[in-house]
């Protein structure tokens, strides 16, 4: 083997380590100055709360109750809340987690800074259990400079604000205790820690969340937002804080459906996917709008601390937004994060370590602009020796020009797990709801990225991927996908082009398949090469250029339709019975429309729809779609278009308004106003 060859072989591993390591497999106050409310304006309107307040609060309590019947550590914390008996184990487990410093331990390290700032003086917890628990929080590592050589992940965008909220936040609870293995004040810490929170609250302000509509990883950020609002000593910290938070809930509410959250993440697995009810964000959607029945887990980590938080209120305009009101039909679009072509518009750059953490926030590797800084930063923070690193040790002195050149040649891979620069797309109804990423990375390795989805209900989903063969964090055949689809979507249709570089077609399944669970479905149909689904008076069609059939056996017969072939083109449209007549009308309209794809076995491979009620669509691999001729998307859309929020890429000031209700940030004056809060 050449040393090219080898050195090849060597980064693909490491890209297999990084995908693989982190990230996180998928949980009465003290008096204090801390604990105080964000700043708050006036309200914005003195319209009547058009939500039931009533029944928000009510299920609050109810979660509460729910969350104390769970064994494990955010439980003992509901108990301590209710005032009922607690079980240490759950506890003991939680700081021989942390103490272990293997990934994940920073989650538990949130939990366990929100339990003692919530109940620190709690007679119910024991002496010597508190005792220890200091010993934890002085003796820890929170991040990449200070001593340690350990397992625990830095610097997914969620993580990155689990480590700094909780060096803030410790810092300040023993400022002048010097913690042991920095060998650095509490005061020292607390100021390193907030440099990085506001850092990350400003990026998340302006830029949105990079790991865009996770239904795993929201929750992580959901909960270190919450200790920053309830706890931050700094109000500017509290402010920003709820002004992100508020960011994620407007992404809940605009985004769910019927409960579910089925929609294009930035990351996703496949147990969160396969159904609406297997979304750690579930409860908590619950919790604000009630629009899944009931609640699915005990002691789950974002419902828990939303339930528990003193400070946080919900705007009463996103709570009303949740609850399926505004227009019957109507369009969201959003932007997030940042490719590297972005990035000096913007002042970030590719030379300091806050640079390089920025990059490995979004996912960005070992891509090939990132790929030397990398290296600096393994190096200048001793991660040769850590697991998602290790498999580049044969790379550490490889000439830079090398390096580039060998990210570049792996670039379906090396890129495939950059997650910035996404355009977001959904069309909602209140019978059916499709979303996208829109022309986002066609023919990289997407190692949990989501591309599209269209939900009915929490079980009534269908999407497409490619499947992979790789570990737990993708892409399987569900998590990720081998090679990413080339997507374009237009109000109820949406447009997918598989074209997988001749590398991911030998490494793996040369397949696309779907889910399509047919017993969620009222009534399923087939013809002239289409599925079409009815749930309620809600309709999807879905259509696929390679012939299909449907998994036989194992745990996905019945709702796996597997399409032999690397390349294909699919189809998948929505409607209602309301605009689109009975469901046998539906199911005509849409078979009889001319669909023509060329390309399917060589040559550029190109997409026809002459979709009912919309016009004709065409999509060519690598080009733009088209909408009767005419372009159909920008190459980049605002940070967010829809009915309730319009707000300009770069604009410092964002306004949510609907049924009378609304949400003013002024991100300059530090100013989050709105009925409710």
């Amino acid at each position: 083997m050449t040393r090219p060859t080898l050195l090849l072989g060597v980064l693909g591993a490491g890209l297999l380590a990084l995908a693989a390591c982190g990230c996180g497999r998928g949980a009465r106050a003290q008096s204090s100055p801390a604990a105080a409310t964000t700043t708050i304006a006036a309200p914005v309107t003195s319209a009547a709360p058009a939500v039931d307040v009533a029944a928000y609060e009510a299920r609050r309590r109810d979660y509460l109750a729910r969350s104390a019947t769970g064994g494990g550590h955010h439980a003992q914390l509901a108990r301590l809340e209710l005032g009922l008996p607690i079980d240490r184990r759950p506890l003991d487990d939680m700081l021989d987690f942390i103490d272990s410093r293997r990934d994940t331990a920073d989650f538990r390290a949130t939990a366990l800074l929100r339990l003692l700032l919530l109940h620190g003086a709690n007679p119910a917890l024991p002496q010597d259990w508190l005792d220890r628990a200091r010993r934890t929080l002085l003796g820890w590592r929170y991040w990449l400079d200070q001593p340690g050589r350990d397992g625990m992940v830095f610097w997914s965008e969620n993580h990155v604000i689990m480590f700094a909220a909780a060096e803030y936040l410790a810092g300040a609870r023993h400022p002048q205790e010097v913690f042991t293995n920095a060998g650095l004040t509490g005061a020292a810490h607390a100021r390193l820690g907030r440099a990085r929170v506001e850092r990350w609250l400003d990026e998340r302000l302006r830029f949105g969340f990079s790991e865009w509509c996770s239904p795993v990883y929201y929750p992580h950020d959901v909960a270190p937002l919450l200790n920053l609002i309830d706890f931050a000593p700094d109000a500017d910290v509290r402010t920003k804080a709820a002004m992100v938070l508020d960011l994620l809930l407007l992404d809940l509410a605009r985004l769910t459906h019927r409960g579910s959250f089925g929609v294009t993440a930035g990351r996703a697995y496949e147990q969160h996917k396969l159904s609406g009810r297997g979304q750690s964000i579930g409860d908590l959607i619950e919790v604000l709008f009630g629009t899944r029945g009931g609640f699915q887990h005990a002691g789950s980590t974002a419902a828990t601390s939303f339930v528990t938080s003193r400070a946080y209120r919900p705007p009463h305009v996103l709570l009303a937004i949740g609850q399926d009101g505004g227009p019957p039909r109507r369009v969201e679009r959003a932007r997030v994060g940042l490719r590297f072509d972005q990035a000096a518009a913007e002042g970030i750059g590719f030379s300091s370590l806050d640079d390089g953490v920025f990059w490995w926030a979004q996912g960005g590797y070992m891509a090939p602009e990132v790929i030397g800084l990398s290296r600096r930063m393994i190096e200048a923070w001793g991660l040769w020796d850590h697991p998602a690193f290790a498999p580049l040790r044969p790379l550490r002195h490889a000439p830079e020009p090398l390096l580039v050149g060998l990210s570049d040649a792996l670039g379906p891979a090396s890129r495939g797990s950059m997650l910035g620069g996404a355009n977001i797309y959904a069309f909602k109804t209140p019978d059916a709801m499709l979303s996208s990423v829109v022309h986002y990375a066609p023919g990289r390795v997407g190692f949990q990225q989501h591309a599209w989805q269209a939900t009915l209900d929490l079980d009534a989903a269908v999407f497409t991927t490619a499947p992979g063969n790789l570990g737990h964090d993708g892409p399987t055949r569900w998590t990720g996908s081998a090679s990413l689809p080339q997507v374009s979507q237009h109000e109820g249709v949406a447009l997918i082009l598989y074209d997988p570089p001749l590398g991911q077609r030998l490494l793996f399944p040369q397949e696309t398949h779907a889910l399509f669970p047919r017993a969620a479905f009222d009534e399923v149909v087939e013809r002239a090469g289409w599925v079409f689904g009815r749930k309620g008076q809600g309709y999807v069609a879905l259509y696929s250029a390679q012939p299909t059939y449907w998994r036989a056996s194992g745990p996905d017969a019945g709702r796996e339709l597997v399409a032999p072939g690397a390349r294909n083109a699919w189809l998948c449209q929505v409607g209602r019975e309301a605009e689109d007549g009975p469901f046998a009308a539906f199911v005509d309209a849409v078979a009889r429309a001319r669909v023509d794809v060329q390309g399917l076995a060589a040559g550029d491979l190109a997409l026809e729809y002459d979709a009912p009620g919309v016009g004709s669509l065409r999509m060519r691999w690598g080009a733009r779609a088209t909408l009767d001729g005419r372009p159909l998307h920008v190459d980049d859309f605002p940070r967010l278009d829809g009915p309730y929020a319009r707000q300009a890429w770069g604009a410092r000031r964002l306004e949510v308004r609907h049924a009378g209700l609304g949400l003013v940030h002024d991100h300059h004056a530090l100013v989050r106003a709105g009925e409710g809060l």
